[in-house]
């Protein structure tokens, strides 16, 4: 009884050292996103180009989940931030979304659950008004620890905190793999 106690607590600190991603696949991705999503919209016959453009510093270290921060280098967050605009005056605003899509562990979605990513206030979907103004887009990704029932009920969590069947499984299955995911940035007429 007191072994199955003590080794899941084991296997979630190899798993705070072990999980992560590197600054430099990190980076390479967002400036990838950055650069190829700028896109031509027609508004009013005449085409107006949506300007993305990243203004956070390239991140460094490694992803760990929250209140797991032990090593330097360590973080338990990523924070990136966009300035959207449009290059052209609009004579009526229009919706900016703003969508998290493809997530995936080691090129696989099966415990994409697990990347907890918020788009400004909200969650892997964000819609705000697009004017004549600049519009700024923060995105921020977290790490969610994997954990199962028998986990949640031996460290007296509640079941809202059960993202995976088994923890063991989750943890061999994401060990050192990468995080990837799409940032869509699009356009809509805004509706009355």
């Amino acid at each position: 009884m007191g072994r199955r106690k003590f080794l899941p607590i084991v296997i979630i600190i190899i798993l705070m050292i072990a999980l992560g991603f590197t600054s430099t696949a990190a980076f390479a991705y967002w400036t990838d996103v950055s650069t190829l999503s700028n896109l031509v919209i027609e508004f009013q016959g005449e085409d107006v180009n949506l300007v993305v453009q990243e203004t956070s510093q390239a991140f460094e270290g490694k992803l760990v989940p929250e209140g797991y921060v032990y090593f330097e280098g360590e973080v338990d967050q990523v924070v990136f931030q966009y300035d959207v605009s449009v290059d052209k005056t609009l004579v009526n605003s229009m919706n900016l979304i703003v969508e998290a899509i493809d997530v995936k562990i080691g090129g696989f979605e099966d415990y994409e659950q697990l990347v907890d990513i918020q788009i400004g206030n909200g969650d892997r979907y964000f819609v705000n008004e697009l004017y004549n103004s600049t519009v700024t887009i923060t995105i921020t990704v977290r790490l969610l620890e994997p954990i199962d029932e028998q986990e949640a009920l031996n460290r007296g969590l509640g079941v809202d905190r059960i993202n995976v069947e088994d923890s063991v499984s989750a943890f061999e299955a994401i060990n050192g793999e990468t995080i990837s995911f799409t940032i869509s940035f699009r356009v809509q007429p805004k509706t009355a």
